[in-house]
């Protein structure tokens, strides 16, 4: 019988008055045997947002940010990302259409070899609270 290894252990997320802050942590050792893993974070909102995050030899590579399944310039316009055992993105308010909207929908998933290796959270995705008494920003109508 076959045991599920685990590669990413915490998702957590942040507001800052201009940026939405996302940060997960993996299992070091785990993620340390995947050969160029790849991240893929998912921000749901009026317009989805996806931001890949391509890592070679525990490096960041490179990222890429998509909007509605196409491919945006100057993703560091948008977002910035970084990795070091712990995957760390911020995304500028003004990327993320919530006009209207009292949540935003959050998962990430770890792939190797173009197959998912590992989610979180592990049955579909983190509903994050918008407004004020969420110390979140506050609805726009």
């Amino acid at each position: 019988m076959h045991g599920r290894i685990f590669y990413l252990k915490e998702l957590r997320y942040g507001f800052e008055e201009e940026r939405f802050v996302l940060r997960v942590e993996c299992f070091p050792e785990s993620l340390a045997e995947l050969e160029d893993p790849e991240f893929r974070l998912v921000i749901g909102c009026k317009a989805e947002m996806t931001i890949q995050v391509t890592i070679e030899r525990g490096r960041m590579k490179e990222y890429v940010v998509e909007k509605d399944r196409v491919c945006l310039l100057n993703p560091s316009e948008l977002a910035q990302v970084a990795f070091h055992k712990v995957l760390e993105v911020a995304v500028k308010k003004e990327a993320l259409d919530v006009k209207g909207l009292n949540k935003l929908r959050v998962g990430v998933a770890l792939w190797h070899g173009g197959l998912p290796v590992d989610v979180l959270p592990a049955e579909g995705f983190l509903d994050v609270q918008l407004g004020e008494e969420q110390s979140a920003w506050p609805f726009e109508s």
